[in-house]
């Protein structure tokens, strides 16, 4: 059953830097994540060292196509848009443009971005 555009975020997505996505969906506008670095979770610090698994991620088609990756932290998310052209160019790669967002005021939480590396593009490995 597909459920609308969500659907396009299920599977496995992987960065240049060994840094994985793996996007469970759960119905028409909720999904879960796990965040793997080198095949394992990444550890939160700002979550008293909890794994990145199964992280709440909500999509609001009023808001447009994107999904929002609750981090754990208040204001603190990955932000995913699909960026894939692949029903009009079928040869291109599915992918997936990745941000981080944050809290103006959370000065703490900008020593937490560099785990996320350079953020930029993810692209499919498994779906």
């Amino acid at each position: 059953m597909k459920f609308s555009w969500i659907e396009n975020y299920a599977g496995t997505w992987q960065d240049d830097e060994s840094r994985t996505l793996m996007i469970t969906i759960r119905d028409d506008e909720n999904a879960t994540v796990d965040v793997l670095m080198h095949g394992a979770p990444m550890i939160r610090p700002w979550c008293g060292d909890e794994p990145a698994k199964g992280l709440p991620a909500r999509y609001n088609p009023a808001e447009g196509p994107g999904l929002d990756v609750d981090l754990g932290r208040p204001g603190f998310s990955l932000n995913l848009n699909d960026e894939s052209d692949h029903v009009m160019n079928p040869d291109e790669p599915e992918s997936l443009s990745v941000g981080i967002s944050r809290y103006d005021s959370d000065t703490e939480g900008e020593q937490y971005l560099k785990l996320f590396g350079k953020m930029g593009q993810y692209t499919r490995v498994e779906g």
